[in-house]
């Protein structure tokens, strides 16, 4: 089971929660807002040049964000040619809603 205070601390920083919407929603094939959070649907993997589109921060940035979220267990990612996706893990979630739900 994923460490659950390791997951609540990496998305407790409000940058590093909008990458991981990012991710879980697919970038911006879905309408993803970075205002409001809102998106819709699941992918298999958003390209991290799809990610810097939509979560404006430096590429240094926004590979320590990246970096954490995996480290966390929340995230993981696949080099497809030259290009990086990264994915949520479910199992993650999971532990997420069994910390919450109290079971």
């Amino acid at each position: 089971m994923p460490d659950v205070i390791a997951i609540f601390k990496a998305l407790s920083d409000p940058t590093r929660l909008a990458v991981y919407n990012c991710i879980r929603c697919c970038g911006p094939t879905c309408g993803y807002s970075t205002d409001s959070g809102q998106c819709c649907g699941s992918c298999d993997g958003t390209a991290i040049c799809a990610i810097r589109c939509q979560v404006p921060c430096a590429p240094s940035t926004l590979t320590h964000h990246l970096n954490e979220l995996r480290d966390a267990g929340l995230i993981e990612t696949e080099k497809r040619g030259r290009v990086v996706y990264c994915k949520v893990k479910p199992d993650a979630l999971g532990a997420i809603a069994t910390f919450v739900s109290g079971k």
